[in-house]
C-alpha cells in the first residue's frame, strides 16, 4: 500500500511539473516575442545610417580644421606681400607722378607729329593715285586740309534745294572760313563763269548774314567790292571765280558741299 501512494504521488507530482514547466514557457513567449525579419533590417538600416554620419561629422570637420588653417596661412602671407608691395608701389608713384605732366606733353607732340607725316604722306599718294585707299574724302570729293568739297557742276537748282542735296549727302553747303580757304576754291579747274550757292543766306531775325551753323559772316573775309554790294542786301550767297555774291534764293544754279574730312590712318599709307 505504501508503494502504491509512492508511485501515484510521484506520477502526481512528474504530472504537475510538466505543466508548470509548460506554463512558464508559454508566459516567457508572451513576455518576449521573437524579433520579426522587418525589424531585424530596420535596426540594421538605422545602425550604417548612424554610423555613415558620424563619418560625414568627422570628415566635415577635418575639412574645416583644414580650410581655416589654409585661410590663416593665407592671410598671414598676404600681409607679409602686402608689407613689402606697399613701400614698392609708393616709390613708384612717386617715380611715375614727377614726370606726367611732361611725359604727356612728348607723347601729344609725338601724335601731332605723326598725323601730319601721314597726311603728307597721303596727299603725294593721291597726287599720283588719286583713288589710293589712304585718301579721307569719298570719290568725287577734294580733300583740302581737314575738309571734303564736293562741286556740282551737272545740276543747277534753287539754295533750299541745293542745301537738302548737300543734307541727303550728310554735309552743308560750304563755308567759306579764310583767304586761304577762297583761293583753294578758286583754283580749282571749274569753268569761269560757274556759280556755286553758298551756305550763306540773310537772317531777318538777326538782321545779319549767317552762315548754316549760326555763326556770322566775317567781314575780314570780303574784299572792298564785296562789302560794297553785300552790304544792305538780302538773299542768298554765291561764289564765283573767288568773289562772293548777292542773289535771289530762288535761283537756279550749281552748288559745292562740304563736310569734314576722316582721319588719315597710317595701315592706309601702305
Amino acid at each position: 500500500m505504501p508503494e502504491d501512494v509512492t508511485y501515484a504521488t510521484l506520477t502526481f507530482q512528474d504530472s504537475a511539473g510538466a505543466r508548470n514547466n509548460q506554463n512558464r514557457n508559454n508566459l516567457r513567449k508572451r513576455a518576449y516575442p521573437t524579433l520579426s525579419p522587418i525589424w531585424r533590417h530596420t535596426a540594421l538600416g538605422l545602425l550604417i545610417l548612424c554610423l555613415m554620419l558620424v563619418i560625414a561629422l568627422i570628415a566635415l570637420g577635418t575639412l574645416f580644421l583644414q580650410m581655416s588653417h589654409k585661410i590663416n596661412s593665407d592671410s598671414e602671407t598676404f600681409c607679409q606681400l602686402q608689407k613689402v608691395i606697399q613701400p614698392r608701389q609708393d616709390n613708384t608713384s612717386k617715380l611715375l607722378n614727377f614726370p606726367t605732366e611732361d611725359l604727356k606733353s612728348q607723347i601729344s607732340n609725338l601724335l601731332k607729329r605723326q598725323g601730319r607725316m601721314a597726311i603728307k604722306l597721303c596727299q603725294e599718294l593721291i597726287t599720283h593715285t588719286s583713288d589710293h585707299k589712304c585718301n579721307p574724302c569719298p570719290k568725287r570729293w577734294l580733300w583740302h586740309q581737314n575738309s571734303c568739297y564736293y562741286f556740282e557742276t551737272n545740276e543747277e537748282k534753287t539754295w533750299v534745294h541745293s542745301r537738302q542735296d548737300c543734307k541727303d549727302k550728310n554735309s552743308t553747303l560750304v563755308k567759306i572760313n579764310s583767304w586761304e580757304e577762297k583761293d583753294f576754291l578758286k583754283s580749282q579747274p571749274i569753268p569761269k563763269f560757274s556759280f556755286f550757292w553758298l551756305g550763306l543766306s540773310w537772317d531777318p531775325p538777326s538782321r545779319s548774314w549767317l552762315w548754316e551753323d549760326g555763326s556770322t559772316l566775317s567781314p575780314s573775309l570780303l574784299s572792298t567790292m564785296e562789302y560794297a554790294q553785300i552790304n544792305g542786301s538780302k538773299g542768298c550767297a554765291y561764289y564765283q571765280n573767288g568773289n562772293i555774291y548777292i542773289s535771289r534764293c530762288s535761283a537756279e544754279i550749281s552748288w559745292i558741299c562740304e563736310k569734314a574730312a576722316a582721319l588719315v590712318k597710317i595701315e592706309d599709307l601702305d
